[in-house]
């Protein structure tokens, strides 16, 4: 009896098999088909597998409506599909389970259910969206199901799992959750801006974006929070409302307090800065934010004769009308009032934003121009491929910094350019020069065109005014537009200066969609020259970007099927692409229309309308198309198109395309390759990331040129701002740049390539990163036109300089209210300095190497049988004078007096001088008029010379060379010394200063400075790149300003003290 009580408490732990239990199901009695049930759901997950083979029973248990223990069936079935990874069919069995389907029980199989139920039910709410908005009926949900979900959402607020319930919420499209969530949170201002965030990023929906937007709108203006107005903006920027952003800047500047104003200026920066210049001419014609005096002169150009036929686009960025009868209603302003006013409508302008970016850029140029000495002497002179894409690099890596030292000193080598390079050598004037707005006729006065008597060559020309358009791109000014379409009226006859005027008015007016300009560029498309067509073209599409005019799309696709130019075909295609620009589904049909036509140029320019309609999107649809297209096209064109796109597309999240890419970059068609690495070069620019190094690595050994060429710049732009101190590999990849530029073997096409990757890397004064993104995370127009056109390099070298319109200095700039750069504004960067240095500059050949590479020259057997017999003269001279010198020499010595010495001695020394540019300046190095491919054609010349001088320069050389070695042996000492002292753990930078991405987290705000107070604080405490307003903390005392103080030391220049009195005499 005691052993029988034992056995029926024996713990479940002893059960091998569910046998017994299992033969209860098939008892007649509900109660002990309950019980049953009840002890399988408890050892389920230990003998699913003896379960699994009753589950038809267990089914037809739940569905028996009359079985009082469904539920617990349901749950039970739904445990073992669960087990057998029948995900679908563990969903419908849970919800069957009803409330027996505990999430409080946070077990696996709960979770995983609880996810696929969520997945399904954002498919469903995401396939009613989309009826909804084609205005069909909507499928019904069921109840079940969104009862799970209602839980799961309860859950998140129990745990305060707010982000995570307000992801759901927008992954859901549950507005009304998402209102719940932001206001029950404990940081109402962190979940706003996460939730804008995600707007932005993850919603790939256009018209629910712009419903989350509105709601967070909603929320911002009920909190009235004024750390939240700068977002607020940002919003009502995405909406397009330009006056509810002309009514907050004219609120914040109306305010007593002086954060209110500087709050005005910060929110104008980050405005502009998303460059869409027709949202700033909309805020800046409210009626909020007129001047009194400005309506007054406006009309004037207007009457005047130039100016008559663009009145109406001149009305669209500065209309005067309706700014009188608005003023005379408010009250008077005051000076102050105007003042501000004026400031605000400066920046809002463009015009103050381009000024301190050019100062920046100005003051900070580092570009090494002894790197384009070494690359021009590197190439064939005669090679017009290498000489052009020397002439870009450095407009690349001056671009923006207004110095052309470089062009200047090599005047008779530039002079080479002939033709369509001689046009793009005159256009890089325009990168260099870009932003330069007040003195852009000034500058290229020598190569516009002139009115009457003889005219220059039609190519330098027509690159001017091509430069015009890059130095004004996206500033809209009426004037300039004028000039050019006066210059475009009169160059009907020649098809490089219409070329080069189209292209100007197209950047000029870029996304103004001006009616007048329309019409002037398609009566030249219509003249049907490849030429200026296709530049006309090219421009319509600048013009209208983003606009998906209904009028324009449909003339150009009819014209691009008349016309038997391929030129004119592929600039419709890239203009229609250019029209649908972040449209996304509004853009489908067109895109359809494209892809099914049977010209592969068309397709092709379908490809780029999926990149530029949802660039930035990561939307799945478009990159399964874009993927499809890549390898199912007839067209290499096209499918190279594709894959480009890809870079597009995804470049919102870099880190995820070397995934997508990386079996398209091992393709057997080269075309494919060579877009793999440019869509990589696209999306990850600036990023170093190692996945996207190393799919491009094999692709730069290649068997195919192009690729070469491709993955060269692709790695170009990966490295942009990127110091040798955070990573090897770019000062490998500088040094293999070198190598193939060098290499007289390597083909002409990726040479050009690593020239240009050069220019690439540096650009800007290695101040500027190409990013397709604002600082404020919104996407950049002009970044993502100035890259789609840069792609088209493919077929049209002047379109590279359309690269310039991709790149932003990555500059910090503390302003105060004034708009003045402060000198005594600094921040800290808690990181090592060398992580984010600027690359080391190249120093000259030292003068051993030079003689060495000199004397390298002489090869043939005359010459060296007498450098023979001069050696052993030498030889015999030299154990003359080892008794008096205390120097040791050896043969190596007497070089040293050659006429490579001669001609390094009489550069002063230079080969201890820094070559990095000074601030406002770019220094050539001296030496480099006597690089080594120099020296050797001096040498083959003058052969007898070099003797005689290598004679009678031999004790001077030797005394030379051991100060040489002292010298050299004391610095290396010093460098030892350096080299032992530990590298600071973080630095201060001064204003304005660079700052590089991965460097922002490492920026700080101190208190103090050297233990003195700083006087300068920032107004938004977590902006760390960009325009930064400054409280001025102590503003008694006297500022010390950039500007200011050069301004001055200038008029004393110009006004020097009048002479003292003295007799005069005219007998004298």
């Amino acid at each position: 009896m005691a052993t029988a009580t034992v056995a029926q408490i024996a713990p479940p732990v002893a059960v091998t098999s569910v046998a017994g239990i299992l033969s209860l199901l098939e008892e007649q009695e509900n109660q002990l088909r309950v019980a049953a049930l009840e002890r399988l759901n408890e050892v389920v997950d230990q003998f699913w597998h003896e379960i699994a083979d009753y589950l038809n029973d267990i089914e037809t248990l739940y569905e028996e409506s009359s079985f009082p223990g469904r539920e617990m069936a349901a749950l039970v079935a739904s445990k073992v599909f669960y087990h057998l990874e029948e995900y679908d069919h563990a969903l419908r069995l849970a919800l069957g389970a009803g409330r027996l389907f505990d999430l409080a029980t946070r077990t696996e199989y709960v979770e995983k259910i609880v996810a696929v139920a969520i997945d399904e039910y954002i498919k469903l709410r995401g396939e009613n969206f989309e009826l909804e908005m084609k205005k069909k009926d909507p499928v019904k949900i069921d109840e079940r199901l969104e009862d799970v979900v209602s839980r799961m959402f309860t859950r998140c607020l129990e745990d305060k799992a707010y982000k995570q319930g307000l992801g759901m919420s927008l992954e859901t499209r549950r507005l009304d959750k998402v209102r719940e969530f932001i206001l029950q949170s404990d940081d109402a201002a962190g979940m706003l801006r996460y939730a804008q965030l995600s707007a932005m990023t993850l919603i790939t929906s256009k018209a629910f974006r712009e419903m989350v937007l509105k709601v967070l709108i909603e929320i911002y203006v009920s909190t009235k929070a004024e750390e939240n107005t700068s977002a607020l903006c940002q919003c009502y920027f995405i909406l397009n409302e330009p006056g509810e952003v002309a009514t907050i800047l004219k609120d914040l500047l109306g305010r007593s307090n002086k954060e209110g104003r500087l709050l005005a200026y910060q929110i104008a920066f980050d405005v502009v800065d998303n460059e869409n210049q027709h949202f700033c001419n909309a805020v800046l014609s409210s009626p909020l934010l007129k001047l009194k005096e400005p309506p007054a002169p406006a009309p004037a150009p207007a009457t005047d004769a130039a100016a008559a036929p663009e009145g109406d686009a001149a009305a669209a960025p500065a209309p005067a009308e309706p700014a009188e009868p608005v003023v005379d209603e408010g009250p008077e302003m005051s000076e102050e009032e105007k003042e501000n006013l004026t400031l605000l409508r400066k920046i809002l302008s463009g015009r103050a934003s381009v000024d301190l970016h050019m100062e920046f850029l100005y003051r900070n140029n580092r570009s090494d121009l002894l790197l384009l000495d070494i690359i021009k002497n590197s190439v064939d002179t005669k090679n017009s491929i290498t000489h052009n894409g020397t002439v870009m690099a450095h407009g690349l890596m001056q671009c923006g910094t207004t110095s052309d030292v470089f062009l200047r000193k090599n005047l008779e080598w530039l002079a080479k350019a002939s033709n369509w390079a001689k046009f793009s050598a005159t256009a890089s004037l325009g990168v260099i020069h870009k932003g330069h707005i007040k003195e852009s006729k000034s500058i290229l006065s020598t190569y516009l065109p002139q009115q009457g008597g003889t005219r220059g060559s039609p190519y330098s020309e027509g690159g001017a005014l091509y430069a015009m358009g890059l130095i004004h791109a996206n500033h809209y000014d009426p004037d300039t537009k004028a000039y050019l379409v006066e210059q475009l009226h009169n160059a009907q006859a020649t098809e490089v200066l219409q070329h080069g005027a189209c292209l100007g008015l197209g950047l000029l007016c870029m996304a103004t969609a001006d009616e007048r300009i329309y019409d002037e560029l398609t009566q030249t498309l219509y003249t049907d020259t490849a030429v200026a067509g296709e530049a006309a073209a090219y421009a319509i599409g600048l013009l209208m970007v983003g606009s998906a005019s209904e009028k324009a799309i449909s003339e150009l696709l009819a014209y691009a099927h008349d016309t038997q130019h391929e030129k004119i075909i592929r600039a419709c295609a890239l203009a229609l692409a250019m029209m649908m620009f972040r449209k996304e589904e509004e853009a489908e049909s067109l895109i359809s229309q494209m892809l099914l036509d049977k010209d592969a140029i068309l397709r092709y320019g379908g490809c780029f309308a999926i990149a530029l309609a949802y660039v930035g999107t990561s939307q799945n649809a478009a990159i399964r198309k874009l993927l499809h297209i890549s390898v199912s096209d007839v067209s290499d064109d096209v499918r190279r198109a594709a894959v480009i796109g890809l870079g597009f597309v995804m470049c919102n999240v870099p880190e995820q395309l070397p995934g997508v890419v990386k079996l398209l970059s091992e393709s057997y068609n080269p075309h494919v390759r060579y877009a793999a690495a440019m869509a990589l070069g696209i999306a990850c620019a600036g990023t170093a990331n190692l996945e996207a190094h190393n799919l491009l690595m094999p692709l730069m050994a290649d068997s195919t040129d192009f690729v070469r060429q491709g993955s060269i710049i692709a790695m170009g732009l990966l490295y942009m701002q990127t110091s040798a101190g955070k990573t090897e590999r770019v000062k490998e990849f500088r040094d293999k740049l070198q190598k193939v530029i060098g290499d007289k073997h390597e083909d002409v096409m990726t040479r050009f390539g690593a020239i240009l990757a050069h220019g690439i890397m540096d650009a800007g004064g290695r101040n500027s990163c190409a990013s397709l993104f604002s600082k404020s995370g919104v996407l950049r127009r002009g970044a993502a036109i100035g890259f789609c056109l840069f792609t088209q390099m493919w077929y049209w070298f002047p379109l590279i300089h359309m690269f310039s319109l991709t790149l932003t200095p990555n500059a910090l700039i503390g302003l105060t209210e004034k708009l003045k750069i402060p000198k005594n504004f600094s921040v800290k960067s808690g990181a090592k300095p060398s992580l984010f240095a600027y690359p080391e500059p190249l120093q000259p050949p030292k003068k051993e190497e030079t003689a060495k590479a000199a004397t390298a020259v002489l090869s043939t057997a005359a010459k060296a049988k007498q450098l023979k017999e001069k050696k052993e003269k030498e030889e015999i001279e030299l154990k003359k004078q080892s008794s008096s010198a205390d120097v040791d020499m050896d043969d190596k010595a007497s070089v040293g007096g050659s006429v490579a010495q001669g001609a390094a001695s009489s550069i002063g020394g230079a080969d201890a001088v820094s070559v990095a540019a000074t601030p406002g300046t770019t220094v050539v190095g001296s030496a480099a008029s006597v690089a080594a491919s120099d020296l050797g054609s001096e040498m083959m010349e003058v052969d007898e010379q070099a003797g005689s001088a290598a004679s009678g320069a031999k004790e001077p050389s030797a005394k030379e060379e051991g100060k040489e070695t002292k010298e050299a042996s004391a610095t290396d000492k010093k460098e030892d010394e350096k080299k032992k002292e530990p590298e600071p753990t973080e630095e201060i930078l001064n204003n304005p200063c660079r700052v590089l991405k991965a460097q922002m987290e490492h920026i700080s705000f101190p208190a103090e400075i050297d233990g003195q107070p700083v006087r300068y604080a920032p107004l938004l405490k977590d902006r760390k790149v960009g325009f930064l307003l400054l409280c001025d903390q102590r503003p008694e005392e006297p500022e010390e300003l950039f500007l200011e103080d050069e301004k001055k030391a200038e008029d004393d220049e110009k006004e020097p003290d009048p002479p003292e009195p003295f007799p005069w005499s005219a007998d004298e």
